[in-house]
């Protein structure tokens, strides 16, 4: 590190040199600089740029190609790849630039503290953080579809098993940061000073993390579940620490925070798994023969190509309406699980050709009114 402190240097010198107009001093923030230390970086920070739009370019195009099948997954490691590079070359120009440990700006943020936290140390930590949730989400998507993805083939099973492992690398992550970054014991006056105002404000935060935690070990939900939760209705696609994304019919993505699914009843459609039974009321006049009724809704749910076979669909003579025989189309289903009223639909418009064909009276209300003839009574109108 040295060498490329001393290689710095000589070349600001060389360019203030050869380039006086470049190597003018003026102020900034009380620190003297020269345009030759503004524009370097500047330059350093292109050139960084370029190179990691190369290596991501030929790890995208002429080696991941070979040995990874999954697209996304191979442009997720072309971006760390450059991402990482970006941020070696930006950790390498401000050691130059000499922002370190001795730097004015690195003042003390407890200086009253026997153990003070410097203002450095402080970002190093926070910066180590942002790379370790950064790399630990690039990990969970390589691990669910690289790896998990050969083996099963529930994909919520997949995203609950890579989300906890995502969990446990960022906890003794965090906690390798904080002993080889920061004094513990100075951190005993922050913890004091803050555990009041986290533990009044950031209830509900907390209170939504457990509720994920137990969604993840428990798992009432996963990704792919149809569920209803309130008024809402619609596919899991995301369980995240603190909320579960839900997609609707209308392509609509809804926010809910875990501790809804913890404290609320929840419908999961395909908890169990992804075979559904759907009844469909039909009603016909009483002229009709119920045994031809049955035969008839047999027949079209048995044509229906997403109506199961096993287990069969079944009829059931439901009731003598006011006006109509009753009965009860059961169909089992796996592929219309998410839009159970588009199935119906279908049914019923088979239905009203398949009644039209043999003349089934489909009955509609009908009421008697008596109508009482002749004059009312004079006397009375007096």
């Amino acid at each position: 590190m040295e060498e490329a402190f001393s290689f710095y240097d000589k070349l600001i010198e060389f360019i203030n040199s050869e380039l006086p107009a470049l190597g003018e001093g003026f102020q900034v923030m009380g620190f003297e600089l020269t345009l030759t230390e503004i524009i370097l970086p500047i330059v350093f920070m292109f050139l960084v740029n370029l190179l990691g739009n190369l290596v991501r370019s030929v790890l995208i195009n002429r080696i991941l190609e070979r040995y990874v099948h999954d697209r996304k997954t191979v442009l997720s490691i072309g971006n760390t790849t450059k991402y990482i590079i970006l941020v070696l070359g930006l950790v390498v120009i401000l050691s130059n630039i000499g922002l370190s440990s001795d730097s004015p700006l690195n003042f003390k943020l407890n200086a009253s503290s026997d153990n003070p936290i410097a203002f450095f140390d402080l970002l190093r930590v926070l910066f180590f953080f942002v790379l370790l949730i950064f790399f630990s989400g690039k990990l969970k998507t390589i691990f669910v579809k690289q790896i998990l993805s050969r083996y099963s083939d529930d994909i919520g099973v997949s995203q609950s098993i890579g989300t906890i492992i995502q969990y446990v690398a960022i906890l003794l992550g965090g906690l390798l940061i904080i002993q080889n970054t920061i004094n513990l014991g100075s951190l005993n006056v922050l913890a004091g000073a803050l555990g009041v105002g986290l533990g009044f404000g950031l209830q509900n935060i907390a209170n939504n993390f457990v509720s994920g935690l137990i969604i993840l070990f428990e798992r009432p939900i996963k990704v792919g579940d149809r569920i209803e939760v309130g008024n809402v209705s619609g596919d899991v696609v995301k369980v995240s620490s603190r909320a579960t994304t839900v997609n609707t019919n209308d392509n609509i993505s809804i926010i809910i925070p875990n501790s809804e699914f913890i404290s609320k009843q929840v419908i999961n459609w395909s908890h169990n798994d992804r075979n559904i039974r759907f009844h469909i009321p039909v009603g016909v006049s009483y002229n009709e023969d119920p045994a031809q009724i049955k035969k008839l809704l047999m027949e079209v749910a048995e044509k229906h190509p997403d109506v199961l076979k096993r287990p069969k669909p079944d009829v059931l003579f439901t009731e003598y309406a006011d006006s109509s025989l009753n009965f009860d189309l059961m169909v089992w289903t796996s592929s219309y699980i998410s839009k159970p009223i588009v199935l119906k639909s279908q049914l019923y418009y088979l239905i009203f050709e398949k009644f039209k064909e043999h003349n089934i009276e489909i009955p509609f209300p009908q009421r008697d009114l008596h109508i009482k003839s002749g004059w009312p009574n004079k006397e009375k109108l007096n």
